[in-house]
């Protein structure tokens, strides 16, 4: 991956803001757990109170310092008094009640979704958007090799509603379903005549496709967990609806389990389908749990649910007039399986829901818009809880026969984790922080080295900032941080550094910040982010540039 690097070397701590237009910012200060409780039957439970919870982090019991039910997407009194401040503090308020907004990141995989599966998701898609409410905003996004963002974060069911449309008749995707196909051609009718050299072929021909898939399957959650700060900016309840027709955990094992299940004697003069297959276990194939992992985590700390849905249906066992070149209808159950836990896993572990094995998709989308208006708002005060790494979680009701569902794990985010979040935000999305009025000026580039050095300038009132009296003359602080991404996608290391800004006792004037990033020709979208260290107040500014 290219890399771009600005000049400097800065160091910043950030705060989260509200979406375009908005004002307020909001340090973070409270943990806040998102806990839909639910009947045998999936009804939510509404009548809990606070001694009804027990949260522990760590192994340790925390006190609950917040509790709030949130009931049609809205808070209202008297817990309205007690709800967390970090989770109400931007929401609209009407009297004694308070909305909470949603926000909706739709990410549609494509690589292993089949014509009738990418229809049957997409109708459901379309559910989804028209059950938005006023205050709801959601963002499309789809993977195939790479990630394509296909519109901002939006209010607009109209504009929602064009951009499902849009992926339906894109002429891309099943890049994973292509290679699968290919790969069971090449074993079920090798090019080799000899058993002995057919067999080689067919293992040969397995192994290709388990790394070709193991680096998609890689490089599409890896792109995943990259789009996962577009939501740091935003206060309320997150959703992640990864819509995708699977993915192995253990990239290659089903088709390395097809290869076994060949007898020795079988070449391309026998029906492949007269063989009934066993599944064996390949333990020896590399998982993608430590990038499962990675993805859950970072969802978790930045208080993220996802829900995962499997548009590929009812499969049924051995092969059909539509799948019988695909492995789940060679290998059955145990292969739909394989590719359906790294989905259960993102679900369980951030408190969402996995939807497998349905032909219609509507209802399960249904009770993912009904999760995020009827759940309980549990806060705790961070200043309880050790901020050395990743931490469990558990959430437990003392309510016999209902289930709690609740992210599993939560990490204080560190001042420089939170300052790359805001500008990979702000890069990737059309959110910026308005509160310091910052303006962007770009000077003409000069050739360096094979890379190009680009004047910026970063232009702000100085009554966008706190100025403290020392001596005789008054002083602020901000904290400055950089990011440039190209036309594809790919973006630098966020670069931090303190400003320090001096004038007369009492003087006001227009400040200026100047520096230098080195980039790669090509077309650039720099982004800075500038932070008032005393208060918290941040300012944005974006310029596109081409650098040639």
């Amino acid at each position: 991956m290219r890399r771009f690097l600005p000049v400097l070397v800065l160091s910043a701590s950030v705060a989260l803001a509200q979406q375009p237009g908005f004002h307020e910012e909001v340090e973070v200060r409270v943990m806040d757990l998102d806990v839909v409780v639910t009947d045998k039957a999936g009804r939510p439970v509404t009548d809990l109170k606070r001694e009804d919870f027990t949260v522990k982090v760590g192994g340790k019991t925390v006190p609950i310092d917040y509790f709030a039910r949130v009931e049609e997407g809205a808070i209202h009194a008297p817990d309205l008094a007690t709800a967390s401040p970090d989770q109400i503090l931007t929401a609209y308020r009407q009297e004694d009640e308070a909305y909470v907004p949603r926000h909706f990141l739709i990410y549609v995989d494509t690589g292993h979704l089949a014509p009738d599966a990418r229809k049957r998701g997409l109708e459901a898609l379309r559910d989804l958007v028209t059950r938005l409410g006023p205050s709801d905003r959601a963002r499309l996004v789809i993977f195939d090799r790479r990630t394509k963002p296909i519109t901002e974060w939006s209010s607009s069911k109209e504009e929602l509603l064009a951009a499902v449309q849009k992926i339906e008749h894109m002429r891309i995707g099943m890049s994973r379903l292509a290679a699968e196909q290919q790969a069971i051609h090449e074993i079920d009718y090798p090019a080799a005549i000899q058993p002995a050299q057919a067999q080689e072929f067919r293992e040969s021909a397995a192994a290709r496709f388990a790394e070709q898939q193991r680096a998609e399957i890689r490089q599409m959650l890896s792109d995943l967990r990259s789009e996962l700060p577009t939501f740091a900016p935003l206060v309320g309840k997150k959703a992640f609806v990864f819509l995708s027709g699977g993915f192995e955990f253990q990239p290659g094992q089903a088709m390395t389990a097809y290869v076994s299940s060949r007898p020795a004697g079988f070449n391309q003069q026998r029906n492949p389908r007269a063989v009934r297959p066993s599944f064996i276990t390949a333990r020896s194939v590399p998982d993608v749990s430590k990038e499962i992992e990675d993805v859950v985590k970072a969802a978790n700390a930045l208080e993220i649910t996802f829900y995962t849905l499997d548009a590929r249906g009812l499969v049924v066992e051995g092969p059909t007039a539509g799948d019988d070149e695909l492995l789940d209808s060679r290998l059955g159950f145990t292969a739909l399986n394989g590719s359906q836990d790294g989905m259960v896993m993102l679900a369980r572990e951030t408190g969402g829901l996995a939807l497998l094995n349905a032909n219609d998709l509507r209802p399960g989308l249904q009770q993912v818009y009904q999760d995020g208006a009827v759940y309980y708002s549990l806060g705790v005060t961070l200043s309880k809880i050790a901020s050395s790494g990743y931490q469990s979680v558990r959430v437990d009701v003392n309510r016999k026969g209902v289930t709690a569902r609740a992210r599993q794990g939560y990490a204080v985010r560190t001042p420089d984790e939170r300052a790359r979040d805001v500008v990979e935000a702000a890069l990737k999305t059309n959110l910026a922080y308005t509160d310091i009025a910052v303006t962007l000026k770009t000077d003409p580039a000069t050739k360096e080295s094979g890379y190009y050095l680009l004047p910026i300038s970063v232009a702000l009132p100085s009554s966008g900032l706190t100025f403290i009296p020392e001596g005789e003359v008054d002083k602020a602080s901000a904290d400055v941080s950089i990011g440039v991404m190209d036309d594809s996608g790919r973006s630098s290391d966020v670069a931090r550094q303190e400003a320090t800004f001096t004038l007369p006792r009492g003087g006001q004037a227009q400040l200026v910040f100047t520096t230098k990033l080195k980039i790669r020709k090509g077309n650039q979208r720099i982004v800075v982010n500038l932070r008032d260290r005393p208060t918290g107040r941040m300012g944005t500014a974006k310029a596109d540039v081409r650098v040639e």
